[in-house]
């Protein structure tokens, strides 16, 4: 077995773990740009939290507010121009997955000469990242553990990761104090984000003993702690579990992979505008039973380790009760039980189909998909 593994240099993790960023954003200069969403940063409350750390080490503070739900090529080049000329010393940022990615990104292509678009499509990167800092506000998309940033490309309508094995950040701060002002819609949609990482990091074509056990482990705090962090928002130790899936899950697809759930999800969240997370769980126990005849054994080891049926359980009824509790969690959840209700129409799914299979995450599934089969499961989630 060969694999190679890329984790964090520096985690911080646990409740009030934020009032140590002043002195870890120092270790990298004086002055720092702040990334954060539209909104949700100062509407939280969330933003004292995270300033005001860096107001007793006195550091100086540029910002940048503003960063979409779905990070695109041109945001990521204005925050790599704004960075430059604030002469930042070190990126924070603090949001979801899509802050994350942007300034991933742009920290990643600060020193590059070419634009964002260049290396979007393959142009080779070359030089190293400016410092950042990745403190996420849900426990979903993990992209404070992987090299990845999930980008569209907005004009060709493309929507996929750019990387490089240098992007992890220099520290992550994990604070799940800061996920508890989440809307509920917001908790579910992020919940089944992680919960999809962690299934198919278990089951993809590129599992490793590591991903194997950060997974298998991202999963039992999942499925035990989402409902309790979605009825009751601010119960810490549920959201302190979740925090936990989330970061362990997305160490697991950084270091195995994906498969098809995402493959899909990429393709429809970009063409009907729909949020990644509600696509992921909308389409996860869909694909799970597709998959269940290859990795039953696997989803048998996850019921089993979530305690969704009693260790001893026969392998085959383990899994498929494994499958079933996603799909009713997913119902409970609020999810639309149906493509169609996002905007997905019959006639869609042939360019639908077309999209999604030159996918990287689809040759990575399990069970190989088929152009035939690959419709059928669309039709079928109408």
């Amino acid at each position: 077995m060969l694999f190679d593994l890329f984790l964090p240099q520096r985690v911080l993790f646990g409740p009030g773990s934020t009032y140590r960023l002043g002195e870890e954003a120092a270790r990298f200069g004086s002055k720092v740009l702040l990334v954060s969403g539209k909104r949700s940063l100062k509407a939280t409350g969330n933003f004292e939290r995270v300033t005001a750390p860096l107001g007793i080490a006195k550091l100086q503070l540029a910002y940048y507010h503003g960063i979409d739900p779905e990070p695109t090529l041109q945001k990521v080049s204005a925050l790599r121009d704004y960075a430059r000329e604030e002469q930042c010393d070190v990126i924070m940022a603090v949001g979801g997955g899509s802050v994350l990615d942007a300034a991933k990104a742009a920290a990643g292509l600060f020193f590059e000469e070419g634009e964002v678009k260049d290396y979007f499509y393959g142009r080779e990167i070359i030089r190293k990242k400016l410092p950042w800092i990745a403190v996420p506000t849900t426990a979903g998309t993990g992209s404070e553990a992987t090299t990845n940033a999930v980008l569209i490309d907005e004009e060709e309508r493309k929507k996929q990761s750019l990387r490089h094995p240098y992007w992890l950040p220099d520290t992550a701060v994990v604070d799940p104090i800061l996920t508890m002002s989440q809307p509920k819609k917001l908790t579910a949609w992020a919940g089944l984000d992680a919960l999809t990482h962690a299934v198919e990091a278990y089951t993809c074509r590129f599992t490793n003993p590591l991903s194997d056990a950060v997974s298998i482990e991202a999963v039992r705090l999942i499925v035990q702690s989402i409902y309790t962090a979605y009825t009751v928002s601010r119960n810490r130790d549920a959201r302190e579990r979740m925090m936990q899936g989330s970061f362990l899950a997305g160490m697991a697809i950084q270091n195995a992979g994906v498969g098809a759930v995402h493959a899909i999800a990429h393709a429809i969240g970009v063409r009907y505008g729909q949020p990644h997370g509600m696509v992921c769980g909308m389409l996860l126990p869909r694909v799970m039973a597709f998959n269940l005849p290859l990795v039953e054994d696997r989803y048998g080891a996850l019921g089993i380790a979530a305690g969704v049926v009693p260790a001893g359980s026969e392998v085959s009824h383990a899994a498929e009760k494994f499958v079933q509790y996603v799909n009713r969690l997913v119902a409970k959840l609020g999810f639309p039980p149906r493509i169609g209700e996002i905007g997905v129409a019959p006639e869609d799914i042939e360019s639908l189909v077309e999209t999604i299979t030159p996918a990287g995450s689809l040759k990575t599934n399990p069970r190989r998909v088929t152009h035939k089969e690959l419709e059928e499961l669309l039709r079928e989630a109408l």
